[in-house]
């Protein structure tokens, strides 16, 4: 697998190789990358894509806020965002069988980024400060695995966020899903609104909550 390490020297991105006798894991640094204006508050490693493809894949926070993703000894992409970060974590959150990077600001603000920049942020509805942030899939009750948020604030609360599912973070048009209906319909001659009405009919449409919104 692959990890990443922070330090004063900057971010060390490390290869697990075991040992000949399978005993042991001695990890080989693969890639250093120097140190930013922003101290950097949190790393992971092991991000998988659909395929497997992506577990060589790291990224890490700063807390200015910017966001960046590593396969390997190459940045593939970096994003500002617009809070300071303190928790990095990953989970899927739309079941497409990659994870998707969540961080976390004190104010509670967290962001959910995909493999392509797409971003949707969750804001609480109740002003709160947070101490401490993870995310995963987790079971209430006997229940399924679902994604959930779980939030410790400085007032010693641990607030819950349990089956937080997202469709998708990407953003798509209305023209997007009108071409998808030309078949049936004479789409070019309909007003916005009855395409717009048409779509939510077909598709059984369901926005996000107030509390989620789209970068």
């Amino acid at each position: 697998g692959i990890n990443a390490e922070y330090g004063s020297e900057g971010i060390k991105i490390l290869k697990a190789n075991r040992t000949d006798s399978n005993e042991f894991i001695c990890w080989e640094l693969i890639h250093q990358v120097v140190k930013f204006a922003s101290p950097v508050t949190d790393a992971i490693g092991d991000i998988k894509k659909c395929g497997g493809t992506g577990d060589n894949m790291v990224s890490f926070a700063t807390m200015d806020g910017l966001l960046k993703m590593y396969q390997g000894d190459e940045e593939l992409w970096s994003l500002q965002l617009d809070n300071p970060i303190f928790a990095l974590v990953k989970t899927d959150i739309d079941k497409d069988e990659t994870d998707e990077l969540v961080a976390c600001s004190w104010d509670g603000l967290t962001f959910f980024v995909d493999h392509h920049k797409n971003c949707v942020r969750y804001k609480f509805e109740e002003t709160v400060k947070i101490r401490a942030f993870c995310a995963g899939q987790y079971a209430i009750g006997g229940s399924k695995n679902k994604p959930a948020l779980v939030y410790v604030t400085f007032s010693g609360d641990v607030m819950i966020k349990y089956d937080v599912e997202l469709t998708s973070l990407s953003v798509h048009t209305l023209n997007d899903y009108a071409i998808d209906l030309s078949p049936i319909c004479d789409t070019e001659n309909l007003s916005t609104k009855h395409r717009a009405r048409i779509i939510r009919d077909l598709l059984n449409f369901k926005g996000l909550p107030d509390q989620y919104q789209i970068e």
